[in-house]
């Protein structure tokens, strides 16, 4: 039978703190995520004997989860899995980094972040400050891992392959950032053109399905009532788009409307960090993308920005 270990290690990022590594034991020994740095990896080995651990597996490509594999891999040995999608994205981006930082600008600037505030933004923007690391990883492709009890299911939204992990016979569901309990995870955009937020619906909408009794997220508490966390969240980005909905009566850029609506505690996008405000530009294209194949609004290319402005 499959048993769970939760360890919370600290983060470096200031609105999180801590996240979720999880130690599985069953047919196999191993651990879920990693936490973000040296120090996760630190108090990670307080709490479990590394030197009995088959492999890990990480939920998804970003820093605060997939931080403390490079000393899994060279202090210890253990093999370290990520889904084909998240390790085709970290290859591409580590491969092609001018062509990434290319991309990556002409999205901000195309849609409407000024150039000196783009730059201060590029400072926070994790993968770049982090590539060098992603460089160094020896990272495996998850296929399939004949785990008993244990399904690892894609649930692409997120990033653009986020992996849950279903353990069958303790009915409980690891989410990583897929679902967490009292904060909405991030939803940007990975590659233009693609809809990020219609596949994290549909990624939830998935999962639904799955009789859990426990959710195990990547931060912060376990999750009791696993449907109902998922309702709120998928109602959370629709009264999300409603907001975007009005402020987009007149032609607006996706930067002016990030700036105008507000965000979670009332926040406003001038009173954010360089990460933060990075990841609430990033959401705000993502949600307008979702919009515009809905139909809610339409965009139009003018003078080398891209406009949106509400159908209704």
């Amino acid at each position: 039978m499959n048993s769970i270990e939760k360890i919370t290690v600290p983060i470096e990022i200031r609105a999180l703190k801590t996240a979720n590594i999880y130690h599985i034991s069953g047919n196999a020994d191993y651990i879920v995520d990693t936490g973000m740095s040296e120090n996760s990896y630190n108090e990670l080995k307080k709490s479990v004997n590394l030197c009995k651990i088959d492999f890990c597996i990480i939920t998804h490509l970003h820093i605060d989860h997939i931080g403390g594999a490079l000393y899994l891999t060279k202090n210890h040995g253990i093999p370290v899995y990520i889904s084909r999608n998240d390790y085709d994205a970290i290859k591409y981006i580590t491969d092609n980094r001018n062509e990434y930082f290319n991309d990556y600008r002409e999205l901000m600037i195309s849609n409407g972040v000024p150039e000196g505030l783009f730059t201060r933004i590029l400072e926070g923007n994790p993968i770049m400050q982090f590539i060098n690391y992603y460089s160094s990883l020896d990272l495996n492709i998850l296929d399939n891992m004949n785990l008993v009890d244990t399904e690892i299911i894609d649930v692409p939204g997120h990033s653009p392959g986020s992996v849950a992990i279903y353990l069958k016979d303790i009915q409980a569901m690891i989410t990583g950032d897929h679902v967490l309990k009292n904060i909405s995870p991030n939803i940007s955009v990975y590659s233009n053109g693609a809809d990020y937020l219609g596949m994290y619906i549909e990624s939830l909408k998935k999962i639904r399905k799955y009789d859990v009794k426990i959710g195990y997220p990547g931060h912060r508490d376990n999750i009791d009532d696993f449907t109902g966390r998922i309702d709120e969240i998928i109602q959370h980005h629709m009264k999300r788009i409603q907001a975007m909905t009005k402020g987009l009566k007149h032609q607006e850029t996706a930067f002016s409307l990030a700036s105008s609506i507000e965000w979670s505690n009332g926040r406003k996008l001038t009173g954010m960090n360089y990460m933060e405000q990075n990841f609430a530009i990033m959401e705000t294209i993502a949600h307008l993308k979702y919009m515009e194949n809905n139909g809610i609004i339409e965009k139009k290319y003018i003078n080398g920005v891209d406009m949106y402005i509400s159908t209704n």
